[in-house]
């Protein structure tokens, strides 16, 4: 590596993420009628349907264009992201239990009121971020008021870590199946989920110094450590009984979904660097395990491009490729680059970034392609309940910041 191409890098990766990326949202997503944004937009940014709106849509937008602002100053990214932070507070916030449903009509009307622990640690997270840009108080309480709700109803006293889904008054759901997410988890414990809520803890942590809420950062920094991840083999058990042990259903939590591990490698660094466990050499192990399987495995080492899922010690069985996995693969390949200096990080980095521009960058209408698929075909969707600006905006300023100094 050497400083031009770094430079080159970050360039690249900014102008994407500004004439790309988030002008799209604005020239397109604003639901001018009802508030936030549309449930659904094309490849061209027109609208599919005037659908549903999730709550992961709203909060993981609400985070881009706060997180964005911070970087860029731009006042459109404000009016994004207060126009985000109102729909949430007036149309999915439950004010009689606490908490945030998971689905509204395009209007507001609920839809699913189920509280998922997934989708409200974006909304933790999107409220911490939107206090920590615009010095918003009463943003950073109510992502505290979120946390303490969260705590109480779903935190696990025995075991650590939390149970993932609620009746809208918090009645635990045993045999929760719903949900993109959430399908077939049946009570148990979730890897990804709790990856989200570590997340949204330590950012968090970073705007409010709550000891509470970093003795929950630390518990689950510990459980990532020592019962999530699998240093031996390289990847991310995926469900668990309540005491975190493995529960396996038809061989569910022996699939390796690379794009989680690798996103997973990086989020469990920042935690820790973000409550003083920076030297952690349990954190560090676990991080470089989860990237050096994920490239022995689930990467295209020829092209670039990380494949969706295989068996935890056999490559990858399904080669689609869906955008959020290449935002991971980019920021977990650069982040093990600064841990070790090792150019075949550096390598890989750079690979997945070409691929990534070329591949998944719309050069002509903006914003990124969901998925290439294995034959050939592409999904060409922008918008959906779950496709928020989210994973591509938080690439492109990791990559900017890690590489980019002042840009």
């Amino acid at each position: 590596m050497n400083g031009e191409a770094a430079q080159d890098w970050a360039v690249s990766f900014r102008d994407t993420l500004q004439h790309s990326v988030l002008q799209f949202w604005i020239d397109h997503a604003v639901d001018k009628q009802f508030g936030g944004v549309l449930g659904r937009l094309d490849r061209q940014g027109q609208p599919t349907d005037y659908g549903n709106k999730s709550v992961v849509l709203i909060s993981r937008s609400l985070w881009s264009f706060s997180e964005a602002y911070r970087r860029y100053p731009d006042p459109a990214y404000q009016k994004m992201a207060t126009e985000c932070l109102k729909f949430l507070r007036d149309k999915m916030w439950d004010r009689e239990h606490g908490g945030y449903y998971f689905m509204v009509t395009r209007e507001g009307r609920i839809v699913d009121s189920t509280k998922q622990l997934n989708p409200m640690s974006y909304v933790m997270e999107g409220l911490a971020e939107y206090a920590l840009a615009f010095h918003d108080h009463q943003a950073a309480q109510e992502a505290m008021g979120l946390f303490h709700v969260i705590d109480q109803h779903a935190h696990d006293n025995q075991y650590g870590g939390y149970r993932i889904a609620f009746t809208a008054d918090w009645q635990f759901i045993p045999n929760y199946k719903d949900g993109p997410n959430g399908a077939g988890s049946f009570g148990r414990k979730s890897y990804d989920w709790h990856l989200g809520l570590l997340e949204a803890l330590a950012t968090l942590y970073d705007v409010t110094g709550d000891p509470q809420v970093k003795t929950r950062v630390n518990e689950l920094l510990d459980i990532f450590a020592n019962k999530i991840i699998d240093t031996e083999v390289g990847y991310g058990r995926y469900y668990f009984n309540d005491d975190w042990s493995v529960a396996d259903h038809d061989g569910d939590s022996k699939q390796c979904e690379y794009g989680l591990d690798l996103e997973a490698s990086w989020l469990i660094t920042e935690a820790a660097q973000r409550v003083g466990r920076q030297n952690d050499t349990s954190i560090r192990r676990a991080s470089l395990a989860l990237v050096d399987h994920a490239i022995r495995y689930g990467f295209d080492t020829a092209h670039g491009g990380i494949y969706r899922t295989g068996a935890a010690s056999q490559p990858a069985s399904n080669r689609n490729m869906e955008w959020w996995q290449q935002c991971e693969a980019m920021v977990a390949f650069e982040n093990a680059y600064q841990l070790t200096g090792d150019l075949k990080y550096w390598q890989a980095f750079d690979l997945e970034s070409h691929f990534f521009m070329e591949r998944f960058v719309d050069h002509q209408y903006g914003e990124v392609y969901t998925t290439l698929y294995q034959d050939g075909r592409t999904d060409d969707t922008k918008v959906d309940p779950w496709k928020a600006p989210y994973h591509v905006t938080r690439a492109c300023l990791e990559i900017i910041s890690r590489l980019g100094g002042t840009l």
